[in-house]
């Protein structure tokens, strides 16, 4: 009998010459469990033939190929932090085969509280596991802390700095129609970062972006994750509105203000954060109780005027019971053959 095999999951789907560095993040969390890397299985294409038996953990986003379900036989599957994207849940819990597949590798452990309800409708047992990048903490955390601040895709919705990456080939070729939405905010802004921080720490801050050219090398992509994580470690505090940026900065016991302005449509941004931003340091300059209204419960949120920025607030550790049950499942499903 050939040995069972280890695979990370590989990110190749890219918007107009453009990769979220993310989805490497959320990878890198799934890689400390496992004991060695014997191939990497691409995120969209799960029912491409393998040789051996490979056990894979299938935490983050799914899936721009809705089409190329179910996974293939030989992936031995660990649900664990996963989310159906709204649409193509959509495609994919209207096949009864996939509907079979999701119920055999059952109970499957959901990021957010969307992804729960909608494989409970058609009867997968399934449950609420927050996300895997809380425990990067295992691998990553570091004791030193240095004085930097980092803002990382803050307010991306409103930010030009997508637009000025984005490959001018890919969009001449297929322009951008479905993705206007996207940037429409950047020719109509709402408001701007200044805001929100003042000006003393926009100015001392250093600038990250999760969004980086799509023609670098899949160990090059991981290279990159890494070096954010590490960058997060260290810091002395993170604004950002990416949540693979702020829940890693829970794991790596760093000060992390979220800034949910221009993210509160509901099946692009608010079906991912419900479970999710419950256990983060919020920033806005909306009224707190609409937040509140919003997720259903009384959320950690902050005014501008409430932070002391030479010593951000410490972040909620609510998150700790969940990123402990997490590990732990992860470590027993690689030891178990």
């Amino acid at each position: 009998m050939k040995s069972i095999k280890h695979t990370l999951l590989k990110h190749s789907q890219q918007n107009y010459g453009l990769v979220n560095i993310g989805d490497h993040i959320q990878s890198c969390a799934a890689e400390q469990f496992m004991p060695k890397i014997d191939f990497y299985t691409e995120r969209d294409k799960l029912n491409m033939e393998i040789k051996n038996p490979a056990k894979v953990i299938l935490n983050g986003w799914f899936t721009d190929a809705p089409e190329n379900w179910p996974p293939h036989p030989k992936l031995i599957p660990l649900f664990i932090s996963f989310h159906l994207q709204p649409k193509s849940a959509e495609i994919i819990l209207s096949a009864e085969e996939n509907i079979q597949y999701l119920k055999k590798h059952a109970p499957i452990g959901c990021r957010d509280y969307q992804t729960v309800n909608m494989l409970k409708q058609k009867g997968i047992d399934s449950y609420y596991s927050f996300c895997l990048t809380s425990t990067l903490g295992i691998k990553f955390f570091s004791k030193q802390k240095e004085d930097k601040i980092y803002f990382v895709d803050p307010l991306y919705s409103y930010d030009s700095r997508a637009i000025r990456k984005l490959s001018l080939k890919s969009i001449i070729k297929n322009p951008p129609i479905k993705k206007l939405y996207k940037i429409k905010d950047y020719f109509f802004q709402k408001t701007k970062l200044k805001e929100y921080v003042p000006k003393e720490i926009i100015e001392k801050a250093e600038t990250i972006n999760h969004y980086v050219k799509a023609n670098k090398t899949n160990s090059q992509l991981y290279k990159t994750a890494k070096e954010y994580i590490k960058k997060y470690s260290k810091a002395k505090l993170v604004v950002t509105s990416r949540i693979h940026c702020a829940i890693p900065c829970l794991a790596l016991k760093t000060p992390v203000l979220f800034l949910l302005d221009g993210l509160l449509d509901e099946n692009q941004h608010l079906s991912r954060f419900r479970g999710v931003l419950e256990h983060i340091n919020i920033l806005t300059i909306q009224d707190k109780e609409k937040i509140n209204s919003l997720f259903g419960k009384k959320m950690n949120v902050y005014y501008p005027e409430e932070i002391d920025w030479n010593s951000p607030p410490k972040n909620p550790e609510s998150f700790i019971k969940l990123s402990k049950a997490l590990e732990k499942k992860c470590r027993s499903f690689i030891l178990n053959q």
